[in-house]
């Protein structure tokens, strides 16, 4: 019984370690710590160049082509802002390429320019902001002069857009384009619309005015046009016009701003910039309900820390 005894305890004393191992918590797999992915260089493919530039190189050439570079600096910056989200959401952040004309945006090329210091500037303290609505890319419109109200997306396209809305723009008054008139003989008139004009059209001719004082509808006998086709039949610097045919042989269309109107005014920003308004007042005010942020921010193609 003894020797038993001995052979048991000896066993426990084997078999305990064991047990206290089996009861000891098991540590955990280690996981593989994500691994934040670097966004690649966002490049530029603009049509007719060899090779693509960085994004702030192409967006230096654009701020020279579309805003005067004696413009304040607040103005050239919020041109970068808009010219840079422009840019990503027409190119789909550089996948496809831009045209360097108004149909996409104006480009000087790097061969024909040397930035003014104060563009260079306004493109570097702005570098990678975008403007969002939603987290989303928005379609950054701009043109040259308003009438003094910024068009609507509805009113030019009939597509409502929540931060392209009508917007006062008194400051554009002080552009050399801000009133301008152009002359017709009847002959250079009726061959613009492709019919013979008689002196019951112009007495039927009705103009009416949208929101923005842009003329929306033109009609008179058995015609009708909106008044971009009209802007395209006459080549008018915009849809803010009046016709006066009191004397059927001259007719003379005065007009209002430069552009479609729709988004930033540029001399309406520079207006807001001489007053010592910052970019960024002056981007929440031409696109309402938009906020700022930096590009990588909002890109799916690689992680943020």
């Amino acid at each position: 019984m003894r020797y038993l005894a001995t052979i048991i305890i000896c066993l426990s004393l084997f078999l305990l370690p064991l047990q206290l191992i089996k009861k000891l918590p098991q540590k955990e797999q280690e996981s593989t710590p994500e691994v934040a992915i670097a966004c690649e260089p966002i490049m530029i493919r603009v049509e007719g160049l060899a090779e693509p530039l960085p994004i702030e190189e192409y967006i230096k050439g654009v701020v020279q082509a579309e805003m005067p570079s004696t413009f304040n600096l607040e103005a050239l910056k919020a041109q970068a802002v808009a010219a840079r989200t422009f840019a990503l959401k027409t190119t789909n952040f550089g996948a496809t390429s831009i045209k360097p004309t108004t149909s996409h945006q104006a480009f000087i090329s790097e061969s024909e320019r040397i930035p003014p210091a104060n563009i260079a500037q306004a493109v570097t303290e702005t570098a990678s902001q975008i403007l969002t609505y939603n987290d989303e890319l928005i379609t950054a419109m701009f043109f040259s002069t308003s009438n003094g109200k910024t068009e609507s997306a509805e009113g030019y396209s009939g597509n409502k857009i929540p931060y392209l809305v009508t917007t006062d723009s008194i400051g554009d008054i002080t552009s050399p384009k801000f009133s301008q008139t152009k002359t017709f003989t009847l002959k250079e008139w009726n061959d613009a619309f492709g019919f013979n004009w008689t002196a019951e059209h112009f007495n039927k001719l009705s103009l009416k005015p949208n929101e923005s004082q842009r003329i929306q509808e033109v009609s008179t006998v058995k015609h009708e046009w909106t008044g971009r086709e009209i802007r395209d039949i006459l080549g008018l610097p915009s849809t803010d016009f009046n016709i006066d045919a009191s004397n059927p042989n001259l007719i003379t269309v005065s007009t209002k701003g430069y552009g479609h109107g729709v988004g930033m005014s540029q001399y309406g920003a520079n207006a807001m910039a001489q007053e010592g308004r910052k970019a960024e007042d002056i981007l929440k005010h031409y696109y309402p309900k938009t906020e700022i942020k930096n590009f990588q921010s909002i890109q799916t193609a690689c992680l943020k820390p």
